[in-house]
């Protein structure tokens, strides 16, 4: 009985020790980059860039991010240009994709419109809101599902993460050459083997991995990112300590 009051005890004080900030941040052109930092406290210099996937927005790291918080590890999350709260009339990937007449077309009126290429300046620019928070930038990592994933490889050129994860991120040959050159970071790889165009590459990311601490998680049936997480309930539990366990070291 006074082991489960104890506790309860520590995980309300770990609760009451979280804090949500919702950020309004501004691209290079102004344009508004809405996101969400997750304070684990005053103190924390740990820290997690969480980068979603293009089907989805910030609110599929909540969980995620209050887990972090919980062991220690600050987050900051952003809708990228288009999705979530970071829209401006005409600019919603919901309208955009409303309009595209083919998938060609779609990827066309992204470039036309310059969603995609604000995309790595709008990601330095939370890189930044992060650092801040933390007072350091010594101990951060980054995880980025499907096309954040990119993100993350293009972030690191710049900016070298305590670790990452990949989490359903499909790599181009052109990214996973920019990542063959920083493979000695430790990465959690994860995928679903039906899930062909990512799995096949994070596979070969994981076995040309020069980090001997790099680790590959498969799992059956074609899950893209968000679903696994309903998928395994275990799941984020694992990335959070992944990501406590490489802040650490």
């Amino acid at each position: 009985m006074l082991g489960k009051l104890l506790l309860t005890g520590l995980l309300t004080i770990s609760t009451l020790l979280t804090h949500a900030e919702a950020v309004n941040l501004k691209g290079s052109d102004d344009f508004p980059i809405f996101g969400e930092f997750v304070s684990a406290s005053n103190s924390s210099t740990k820290g997690v860039l969480m980068l979603h996937q293009c089907n989805a927005d910030k609110t599929m790291y909540e969980a995620l991010a209050k887990q972090l918080a919980s062991s220690g590890i600050s987050s900051m999350s952003i809708d990228f240009r288009g999705f979530g709260q970071s829209k401006v009339k005409g600019l919603s990937i919901s309208d955009i994709r409303k309009k595209a007449t083919s998938r060609k077309h779609y990827f066309e009126m992204l470039d036309e419109l310059g969603i995609s290429g604000h995309r790595e300046s709008d990601v330095e620019i939370a890189y930044q809101y992060l650092v801040k928070q933390l007072g350091s930038a010594d101990n951060i990592s980054f995880v980025g599902t499907s096309c954040g994933g990119t993100q993350a490889v293009l972030l690191a050129q710049k900016h070298k993460p305590t670790s990452f994860i990949f989490f359903s991120s499909g790599m181009s040959d052109d990214t996973q050459k920019i990542f063959n050159n920083m493979s000695d970071i430790p990465a959690l790889f994860i995928a679903a083997q039906d899930d062909s165009n990512s799995y096949k590459s994070l596979n070969k990311a994981f076995l040309e991995s020069k980090s001997p601490a790099s680790r590959m998680i498969s799992y059956k049936g074609t899950g893209h990112g968000r679903p696994l997480f309903k998928e395994d309930h275990t799941l984020q539990t694992v990335m959070v300590e992944w990501f406590a366990e490489k802040a650490n070291q």
